[in-house]
């Protein structure tokens, strides 16, 4: 039987580790791409300086040409930039997920010494069969699965997981410039395949999602320890 400091504890460590996860992103990696736009100027210059040295070298060069070649090199580069970007926020809602899986699996495993969980597809249903009743909103339960569903779908494109993702959480597959369409109910989206998420394409996580995820964990591990104090006490 776990004491009550000992369920805070664990409350509070996964916490931490969610919270820290999440301003990973955030504070240290993200704020790396604001250097981009300086980037696209040092490649803008680049490009034309090395016309100009083809010109001085005796090569025909035509000044608007030299200019499109600079530009395309540019939009390129930023167009790349910011595909990574949108890939990694991506990639962190996947580590979001298993993260979770892997709190759980020790949690019951190294705390409350049960054997290890099958999680199977679903970190629900092996979790289930740990209280004798349901401690989650249909709220937190949906969340859960709507994580679950993307998790795989990032890793693995277009596939049954994305069809129900694309069901429970549309938003995720349209771009910015798109998202008005979700409130035009005469608007059919058809999605096409998902292709490489993974480099920032075809499914688009945004940091009010991450915000969305991690409060939602740090939410399901007060609920279920709640409930399992109650229930050993």
């Amino acid at each position: 039987m776990l004491a009550h400091w000992e369920l805070e504890h664990y409350r509070q460590l996964y916490r931490d580790q969610i919270d820290r996860l999440v301003d990973t992103l955030t504070v240290r990696l993200l704020p790396t791409f604001e250097s981009v736009h300086a980037e696209v100027e040092a490649i803008q210059r680049e490009a034309y300086h090395a016309n100009h040295e083809r010109a001085n070298d005796g090569n025909w060069l035509d000044p608007q040409m030299a200019h499109d070649v600079a530009f395309e090199a540019s939009i390129m580069h930023f167009d790349i930039v910011l595909d990574l970007r949108q890939g990694l926020q991506n990639m962190f809602a996947v580590t979001l997920y298993h993260l979770f899986e892997q709190q759980v699996r020790t949690f019951h495993v190294r705390v409350l010494n049960h054997k290890p969980l099958k999680f199977g597809s679903d970190v629900l249903k092996a979790w289930d069969k740990t209280l004798t009743d349901p401690v989650l909103s249909t709220e937190q339960r949906s969340g859960l699965d709507e994580l679950r569903l993307l998790a795989n779908t990032v890793k693995h494109g277009d596939g049954a997981s994305a069809q129900e993702l694309y069901t429970a959480a549309p938003h995720l597959f349209l771009a910015d410039y798109e998202q008005d369409v979700l409130d035009d109910p005469t608007v059919v989206v058809h999605k096409p395949d998902i292709g490489t998420p993974l480099f920032g394409q075809d499914l688009f996580v945004r940091l009010d999602d991450i915000q969305r995820y991690r409060q939602l964990l740090n939410g399901v591990w007060s609920a279920y320890l709640e409930a399992l104090g109650a229930g050993r006490s």
